[in-house]
Formats: structure tokens, sequence, C-alpha cells
């Protein structure tokens, strides 16, 4: 059952990123200009239930994906990683509950477009912090050294593509330019999206190889005492 929980969000971490990843070469393919505009921009049109449907599987992949490195003891309940892990998993789905507003009609912003834009923000800065909060006590460690260190600088390059964003806010907010238009941020958004789902599939194959190495522990502990009896 451990090994199945891992594997299993494992499976739907890459199977979520995938749907999207098509989705949005597809629609690539069709429309390129498409590009500039915001991931988020699914949720109004007709592959809605395409782009609601892998971020689910992402969201759930990454709760499955913590239940196994709490039970392995890879981070502990009340740890920076494991909560910032929940809020970004409770900010995907939040950010399918509650679509992107639309700006079509020039209408002014409403409540649910500022959910939408903090759950965003929530779910983006909270997996870059629990990619490095979760793999610094490891760094040295004898067995998962090297997993750790992987994690960790996928987590680096992760916070790297969140500058130009900050970058945007801070010249937003010192001019009369909206921020969103400092940068192209479809373009922006992608590369950070990407950055950030490879780091995540590194942690999910870390929590994976930790639930093997218990379950053959085990295995072999189980051998070993069966043949003394």
């Amino acid at each position: 059952m451990q090994i199945l929980t891992a594997r299993t969000g494992a499976a739907l971490i890459v199977l979520g990123a995938l749907t999207v990843l098509l989705l949005d070469l597809i629609t690539a393919w069709q429309t390129p200009s498409h590009l500039r505009r915001t991931i988020s921009e699914y949720g109004l049109g007709t592959q809605q239930w395409v782009f609601s449907i892998g971020i689910v599987l992402l969201a759930f992949g990454s709760a499955l994906t913590l239940a196994s490195a709490l039970r392995q003891g890879l981070t502990g309940r009340a740890s920076v990683a494991s909560i910032c892990l929940t809020l970004w998993a409770l900010g995907l789905v939040a950010v399918v509950a509650v679509p992107k507003q639309s700006w079509s009609n020039d209408a002014a912003s409403s409540l649910g477009g500022t959910v939408h834009r903090l759950a965003a923000a929530v779910a983006f800065v909270s997996i870059a912090i629990a990619l490095f909060a979760f793999s610094r006590p490891w760094i040295r460690d004898a067995v998962w050294a090297v997993r750790a260190r992987v994690t960790m600088a996928l987590g680096v390059l992760s916070v790297v593509t969140l500058l130009p964003i900050v970058y945007a806010l801070a010249v937003g907010a010192a001019g009369s330019r909206p921020w969103y238009r400092v940068v192209t941020l479809g373009y922006v958004e992608r590369v950070l999206v990407v950055a950030e789902v490879i780091a995540l599939i590194s942690l999910a194959l870390w929590v994976l190889a930790a639930e093997r190495r218990s379950l053959a522990s085990v295995a072999t502990t189980s051998m070993r005492s069966s043949q003394h009896g």
C-alpha cells in the first residue's frame, strides 16, 4: 500500500503535467499567439474541462506524495516543507475552483479574479519554498544527499524563474505601467510552471525511492526472522 501511494502520486503528477502540456502544445500549434496569454486562460474556454482535470491530477498527486513523505519520515507534519506543499496543492485546487477573471469587457476587478490571482501566487511561491525546505536537511545525508541536491537545485531554478514576475511587480508599483505589461506574462509563467513541475517530479521520485527502500528493508527483516525462526 505504501509503494502504491508513492507510485500513484508520482504518476498523477506526471499525468496532470502532460495533460496541460499537450493542451498547450495543441493550442499553440493552432494559434501561436495564445502563448502570450496565461495558462489560466484555458479555464475560460471550451478546453476548461481538460485544464481542470490536469490541474486537479497535479494537486492530488502532490497530496499523495506529501502523505508518503510524512509516512517515511522525510519531513514532519508541522514542517515548512509540509505546510508549503499543502498550500501548493490547495492553491492549485483554488485556481480551478475560482476561474480567472475575463477582461474582455474591461470589467472592474472582481472578488473571484482576486481570489484566483492570490491562489496562483500562493501556489507558485509555496512550491519553491517547499522544495528548498524539503531538501535542506538531507543535503549531507549518506543515502539521500544526491536526490536532495538535485531537488534543491531544481527548486533554486524555480525561484530564478519567479524573478521576472517580481521585477514586473516592482516596476508596476513604482510607475503607472501595469505590472502584467512589463513582461510577456504568458511566456514567463510557462517557464516558471515547467521548472516547478520538473522539480516536483524530482521530489516525487525521491519519495518513491524512499518507500521502495523501506519496503525492501521490511522484506529483508521478515525473511531473516523466518529463517531464524
